[in-house]
């Protein structure tokens, strides 16, 4: 576990690429684990049962406009292009048209239209078995806007699509000319995360408020990789463990009033949180839920991002007894296995690889 990020903001410039073409995922060992892994052992279900860890839910970036939405989307955030923004947001299914973002500078006659491309990768479990499609995201779409004015504020909107809501309108200001003389302030952040990330959420919020250019995320960004961490038990060697009012925190002082909550009926003190990993006891809720709740930054600056050792794989180090092994490489659930039962690039589903 990690302690709570910095956040400092600087003078700084800054520069931009289009996004990296689509990863290749290696599959010459297939994956041999649960059909959806869960670092929940009294709760074991995509959905939640009730009992077992918390299972959280975050605002999504537009507010359906029924009561049962059958698409949405759920996050939506900026980047710089050398000559523009890129408008990216996240859908649980298709829309069936190209996306596209109408835009302008005055709030209220967005007079242009930027279209874009969709791209859409498997998840595990998919959005089809989440219960609810405002949390989860599969598809993934980019609309470039071009050919903008350096230093200029703009608005946005994006349309409604194949039972998406029509969003708000947000807006964004332009990065400055080349060259241009003058300051202006950058956010830099590292290891964030959801447990112990408040104050960081906080202070970002505020900075964007007080006018900062951009964020720039350095890496290990969602900690979706803790996933398992309510899984693991706590080991003398490793100085946290969730045990309710008997927490052990790094230095002594349990300074998360989270971590005295009470541990759920049948779950064993462990190396997780009340949440069981740093946000879900799954993976790819974990980045789903945390683009959620930082939606809040991401609609009004660039959110610029570099992957980080947390972003490598979908599990970062195994238990004492090599209960992750047991489960990832063999499917058996709140078991052991042994000491050459490692876990390796291939232990990952395919679509967490």
């Amino acid at each position: 576990m990690k302690t709570t990020t910095a956040l400092f903001v600087l003078g700084a410039l800054s520069a931009a690429t289009n996004a990296a073409p689509a990863p290749t995922v290696d599959t010459v060992y297939p994956y041999t684990g649960p059909d959806v892994p869960i670092g929940d052992w009294v709760d074991p279900t995509i959905n939640g049962n009730g009992k077992g860890y918390q299972r959280l839910s975050e605002p999504p970036a537009v507010k359906p406009a029924s009561e049962k939405p059958t698409n949405n989307v759920n996050v939506i955030s900026l980047a710089y292009l050398p000559d523009g923004m890129n408008v990216h947001y996240q859908t649980p299914f298709g829309l069936g048209v190209a996306p596209s973002v109408k835009w302008g500078t005055d709030p209220n006659k967005l007079d242009q239209t930027a279209t874009g491309n969709s791209h859409t990768y498997d998840r595990t479990p998919p959005c089809s078995l989440i219960s609810s499609v405002t949390q989860c995201s599969q598809w993934f779409h980019e609309v470039p806007i071009k050919n903008l004015q350096p230093g200029t504020t703009y608005y946005y909107q994006i349309p409604a699509a194949n039972g998406t809501t029509v969003s708000d309108v947000e807006k964004f200001t332009t990065a400055r000319a080349a060259g241009e003389e003058g300051e202006f302030s950058v956010a830099v952040l590292n290891d964030m995360g959801y447990t112990n990330a408040a104050g960081t959420l906080k202070q970002m919020s505020l900075a964007v408020d007080g006018g900062v250019a951009f964020a720039w995320h350095g890496g290990d960004i969602s900690y979706a990789d803790d996933w398992y961490s309510g899984i693991i038990p706590c080991e003398s060697s490793w100085p946290l463990c969730y045990n309710g009012s008997s927490s052990e925190f790094p230095g002594g002082v349990v300074d998360n009033p989270d971590y005295l909550e009470p541990l759920p009926e049948g779950e064993l003190p462990t190396q997780g949180s009340p949440r069981g990993g740093d946000m879900s006891s799954l993976y790819e809720s974990n980045w789903d839920l945390w683009q959620q709740w930082t939606n809040t930054i991401t609609t009004k600056v660039p959110y610029m991002v570099l992957p980080g050792n947390h972003e490598a794989a979908c599990a970062e180090f195994d238990g004492g007894n090599h209960e992750l092994s047991a489960y990832l490489n063999d499917n058996k659930a709140n078991s052991t296995g042994n000491s050459t039962n490692y876990l390796t690039y291939y232990s990952c589903p395919e679509s967490q690889r």
